[in-house]
């Protein structure tokens, strides 16, 4: 205790700083509750009581548990096919496997409409031969517009194979089993936490996405919150929706929580696992490769080639093809000056971590988080809550998107930041400090050089997530402002195809290319 009482009388406006990140990260939540629990309770209380409601909710965990099922079952034979059998050019598909993250729902919205629309491709091809179309404004649609989110549950899948090691795999193949059932028997029941944990993140991003369904017409909580605030006389409504939500999507971080707690408790026990030998497909080589192929090319091949189908047919038929770089400008300049307060906000708890009250840097990390766990839509309506009633001046403003943009993302540079700075030596500091620089000096000098590929890191991380945000920008956004997001939507939203395929062409060079240019991005466990 005197530890923390020395600490805080040394760094006073650090951990001043450190509370009030935590505070300003607690609003949305604590505002939603006040109008949710407090004046508004009765009409939240009757929203909650609806047999709608219910249908909503479950369409909406419906879509969660089969997306993270489909991405549970594609992602364990990859995470083995790349990481321990001689698969043909398997550190390639390492990267190209996880390549679909970059992809925002809504794009791949506009890839599924794009195709089954009464004039898209597929339609044709299904008309050609004598077959029904597919109605890409359902369920089904969104199922196919969330089956790129594979990935979130392919990395912890890989992560976890890595940690377990061949040890007792070659033990039980050395008793007489066939890699298959060493498999089985063995490696697979130590995968188990991490499956788990990946079904919850992929269910948590389904239950939070507001992209793909809102495109697709499919009514879920998310798409309900935005349904119901456009609404004047339905607004509680939206308030009943967006506690429902934030109560589901809680839920679901607390379980993550506890599958990542099991996963390391799991790991810890083993030493240092030993690289994977190369098993021999044999015969199943080609149809692993096959298996591979597929999935990149439904991931990755064909938004591309449906963004080019729709932009080529829009030059032909002369289609006015707005340019885009206005949109492109706004969307870099936001999104770059919300990475750069992100990760300046991120030092705190990092130094706090170093420096500080162990059990305020628990409480600045814990509500720091709260605007993370919390879907995008349902931070945006809270803010909005907020600045029309206390604080209009802010309302549709710079300073209130890019505030959204740091209560979504901040964690995620606090995770890289507090990596780089546990990873420097304390006696750096301490012989600056020694040699006569203040505090901030010595971090500015010592600490900051040798955390810059964690800074950099991190602010990769916030701009591409920024970037591909949609719902606070589009209830938050300034107004004649319009980004890459949400000029895709609302073309998309009207069925303006070809004038949408340049901007979603940017937004995909813009985010692949992001990611191949920065390892860390793919590689951070989600």
């Amino acid at each position: 205790m005197s530890n923390g009482l020395d600490n805080l009388r040394q760094h006073p406006l650090l951990h001043l700083a450190g509370v009030l990140i935590a505070l300003a990260c607690l609003l949305p939540i604590v505002w939603l509750l006040w109008i949710g629990l407090g004046p508004g309770a009765d009409e939240v209380a009757a929203v909650l009581r609806r047999p709608s409601t219910l249908q909503v909710v479950w369409r909406s965990l419906w879509l969660a548990a089969v997306v993270g099922g489909f991405a549970v079952a594609v992602s364990l034979p990859l995470a083995w096919l790349v990481h321990a059998t001689d698969l043909p050019g398997r550190a390639v598909w390492r990267t190209l496997l996880v390549l679909p993250l970059a992809i925002p729902s809504y794009v791949t919205g506009f890839v599924v409409v794009g195709l089954f629309d009464a004039s898209g491709p597929a339609t044709r091809v299904l008309t050609q031969l004598g077959l029904a179309g597919f109605d890409p404004w359902s369920s089904g649609g969104a199922l196919l517009a969330l089956s790129f989110l594979y990935p979130l549950a392919l990395l912890p899948a890989q992560a976890a194979l890595q940690r377990v090691g061949p040890a007792q795999w070659e033990a039980a193949r050395s008793l007489g089993a066939t890699p298959s059932r060493a498999f089985l028997t063995v490696v697979l029941p130590q995968l188990r936490a991490a499956l788990a944990g990946g079904f919850i993140v992929v269910a948590l991003y389904v239950l939070s996405d507001f992209g793909a369904v809102s495109l697709l017409r499919v009514e879920t909580l998310s798409y309900g919150v935005y349904q119901r605030y456009r609404v004047p006389t339905g607004r509680m409504d939206a308030v009943g929706y967006a506690l429902l939500l934030a109560a589901l999507a809680v839920a679901l971080v607390l379980l993550w929580q506890l599958m990542r707690g099991r996963i390391h408790a799991g790991s810890a026990r083993d030493a240092v696992a030993r690289p994977w030998p190369v098993v021999p497909l044999g015969r199943w080589r080609w149809p692993a490769l096959a298996f591979c192929l597929v999935l990149t090319a439904w991931s990755l091949v064909l938004p591309v080639a449906v963004v080019v189908f729709w932009l080529v047919r829009g030059l032909r038929q002369g289609q006015a093809l707005d340019g885009v770089v206005a949109e492109t400008a706004a969307t870099l300049v936001y999104s770059g000056v919300a990475a750069l307060l992100a990760v300046a906000l991120a030092l705190v708890p990092a130094l706090l971590a170093r420096h500080g009250s162990p059990r305020l840097t628990r409480a600045v990390r814990m509500g720091a988080h709260a605007g993370y766990a919390l879907p995008g839509i349902v931070v945006a309506l809270a803010l909005v809550f907020f600045a029309t009633r206390w604080a209009g001046a802010l309302y549709q403003t710079a300073a209130m998107l890019l505030f959204a943009y740091l209560l979504r993302f901040l964690p995620l540079a606090m995770q890289a930041v507090t990596d780089g700075v546990e990873g420097t030596s304390p006696r750096l500091v301490e012989a600056a400090r020694c040699a006569g620089c203040s505090p901030q000096i010595a971090w500015l000098r010592v600490l900051a050089p040798a955390v810059l590929p964690a800074l950099l890191a991190g602010f990769a991380v916030v701009f591409l997530s920024t970037i591909k945000e949609l719902p606070a920008t589009l209830l938050l956004r300034p107004l004649g402002v319009e980004t890459l997001a949400t000029r895709i939507w609302s073309l998309t939203s009207d069925a303006w195809f070809a004038r949408a395929a340049l901007p979603v062409l940017v937004m995909l060079v813009l985010a692949v290319g992001l990611m191949l240019l920065h390892p860390a991005i793919r590689r951070r466990d989600p």
